[in-house]
């Protein structure tokens, strides 16, 4: 395993990691019914209504019976998915569409994340993590590309080579 593999392994479980941590949080009050407000109700004395912070988790929506809560689960998963299709795989094409799609979904997470995590309420840490996470998965996605542009012959040095060959 290359270590542009092994940095992008370890951004994929910082990202999983996050999922154990606060995405938002809001701060409101808690009604003696125990519900959470973000704004006391006109007809309430505030002595009913305790200051109260709310803090939002990914798996707080997550349904196993509702398949359309799952990707909300699989905008944190996908790397690590894909890491290890790449690590395991020898097909050149798997691995080339994995190296197209991996910067399409890393911005496209990380926009859902953030969006969902300053939607009406302050980002908390896991936010933060899990932008920081798709940040250097994208920043070693980067450097693999460069790499690979740069260490790829010329067309001009496979010209030569071609040239000077016997035929």
């Amino acid at each position: 395993m290359s270590t542009v593999l092994r940095i992008k392994g370890a951004a994929a479980l910082l990202l999983v990691a996050s999922i154990a941590l606060p995405q938002s949080t809001c701060v409101g009050y808690r009604g003696p019914d125990g519900k959470f407000v973000a704004e006391l109700p006109g007809d309430s004395t505030r002595a009913t209504y305790q200051p109260a912070v709310e803090r939002a988790y990914v798996l707080d929506d997550v349904h196993v019976g509702d398949p359309r809560s799952w990707v909300k689960l699989a905008i944190y998963l996908w790397p690590l998915a894909a890491v290890a299709v790449l690590a395991r795989t020898r097909s050149r094409r798997l691995r080339m569409f994995i190296t197209i799609v991996e910067p399409i979904l890393a911005v496209c997470s990380a926009y859902m994340i953030w969006f969902v995590a300053t939607f009406f309420v302050e980002p908390a840490a896991g936010a933060y993590v899990a932008i920081g996470a798709f940040a250097i998965y994208f920043a070693v996605w980067v450097v693999e590309i460069w790499r690979a542009v740069r260490n790829r012959p010329s067309a001009a040095a496979q010209a030569s080579a071609h040239a000077r060959s016997p035929s």
